[in-house]
Parts: structure tokens; sequence; C-alpha cells
């Protein structure tokens, strides 16, 4: 693509090597997710402490602050911010920004858009259901575990992964983008779109409309949809400090001239007179 060649492609082996190693931790985090939540009741045991027996409800599932507040108005002000921050990403675009890289603004932008997407499109592909689904907690359909096949008798659900904690996890992309930044902005990016999807993810937990294991799986997700974004865009996701700066001696705006000597040379000249 013209538009893609026109900005300069970072690789280092250190970069690379990076990008090796968070897809090791993807893999790896796949498995102990898939073993913990097929082998073990934790989801189960978890949302029954949210879960009113007696009362057969979620006391929490229509209260103020869970519902108008964590879960519809926090909807609304993610649209509002990621709207914000595509206005930083259109200044990055156009070389206002020197410590967020072209490359690096296409990450920030498509991941904010791509990571809900994602999740959206596989709620519709897992078929699965929510905890008020289930009979444990008032519903009509079994509990079944995170990898059990859907019964051929049960229409599919649509509550895997957490739709609502990717309108948070969307954020983590920024812990990418903003490596050039430097240490402390890469993981404030990355913090805050952890901080944020933990958030909302555990308020919809906390309603009865996710399990735990809904909720990892879209922050899985999202840090996934990151990382192939980052690889594909050719992003770059050196830490400031790992990267080369100009000084101002090396800059040609900055460089001091070279002496002249013709002009030293008489001025000696008419010092010995």
């Amino acid at each position: 693509m013209p538009l893609m060649r026109e900005m300069p492609l970072v690789q280092t082996p250190a970069s690379q090597r990076w990008l090796r190693q968070q897809w090791w931790l993807l893999a790896s985090a796949a498995l102990v997710l898939a073993y913990v939540f097929q082998r073990t009741e934790l989801d189960l045991w978890l949302e029954g402490r949210f879960y009113d027996a007696g009362r057969a409800v979620f006391p929490l599932r229509q209260h103020w602050l869970f519902e108008a507040v964590l879960h519809k108005g926090a909807k609304w002000l993610t649209y509002l911010a990621v709207a914000a921050a595509m206005g930083v990403c259109w200044l990055g675009w156009r070389g206002r920004l020197p410590w967020l890289p072209r490359r690096n603004v296409l990450l920030a932008a498509a991941g904010m858009v791509v990571i809900p997407l994602s999740v959206t499109l596989l709620k519709l592909m897992t078929g699965r259901h929510c905890p008020w689904d289930m009979a444990q907690f008032g519903g009509s359909l079994p509990y079944m575990r995170l990898l059990d096949p859907l019964p051929a008798d049960v229409k599919p659900g649509q509550c895997f992964p957490a739709g609502h904690a990717a309108t948070g996890f969307l954020w983590v992309v920024w812990g990418i983008a903003l490596r050039p930044a430097g240490r402390r902005w890469a993981w404030v990016g990355l913090a805050g779109g952890l901080l944020l999807g933990g958030t909302l993810g555990a308020a919809r937990m906390a309603q009865g409309a996710h399990f735990l294991s809904h909720t990892l799986a879209t922050l899985w997700v999202a840090w996934a949809v990151s990382l192939l974004l980052a690889w594909a865009l050719g992003a770059d996701v050196r830490l400031a400090s790992a990267a080369p700066r100009q000084s101002q001696e090396d800059c040609p705006r900055h460089r001091r001239p070279p002496p002249e000597r013709d002009s030293q040379l008489s001025r000696d000249g008419l010092d010995r007179l």
C-alpha cells in the first residue's frame, strides 16, 4: 500500500522478541484459562456470591449504580472517550505528536474499533448463556462449563465473551501504542484498560450477566487483537529508552557550523600588526 510505504517501518530484534514473548504468554494464558474453568466450578462458586437464593434474584441486577451508571452510563461515556481518543489519533496522524508514530496511530485507532467488534462476533459464534439463564440462578438451563458442548435442544445464547467489559478492555491497545512515549505512559495505557475493563466486567458479574471466565476471555481477546494489529501494521513497539534519539548536536538544525579557517588566519594576522 502506498500509504504504508510512506511511514517508516521499525523492526528491531528486541521488538520482535517482545512480540514473540507476548504470543507465548497469550498461548499459556489460554491453556490455563481453559483448564481452570473446565476442570473446576470456580465460575459457579463465584457467581453464587452475588445471588440471593432465598429471593431467587441477583439483588444488584437493577441497582441504580450498577445498571444506570456502570452499565448504561459507562457505555455512553465510552463512546465519548473513544471519539476524543480518535481526535488524539488525528493529531498524531498529522505529525503533531512526536511520541506517537503514524503506525501506532493506526494501531490505537483500529484497536479501539476492532476489539469490541471481535468480541461481538465471538458472542454470536460461541452460543454461551448468561448466569441468570442457569437453573442454579433462577433460570431454566443447565450449567455448562467453559468447553462443554451446547445441548441440541437449547437455543444458543450470546453471553461469551463479556461484551460490556470490552468497552473497558479496548483501552489496553494503548499499552502497546504508547510504548514509544516511554515505559510510564505504556503502563498508564495498559493499567487504565485493565482497571476499566475489570471494573465493568465485575459489575456485570454482580448483576448476573456474566461469569468470571467471560470477562477474562474478553481481556484475552483484547490483548490478542492488539498484538495482531501491532504485528500487521508494523507498529513501533520499542520503549522510548530503547529507541535512538537525536541530540541537538546531531540534529542538522542545531549543528554548529565548523570554524572558518580563513577568517581565523586573518584575525591572527591582524593581531601581529
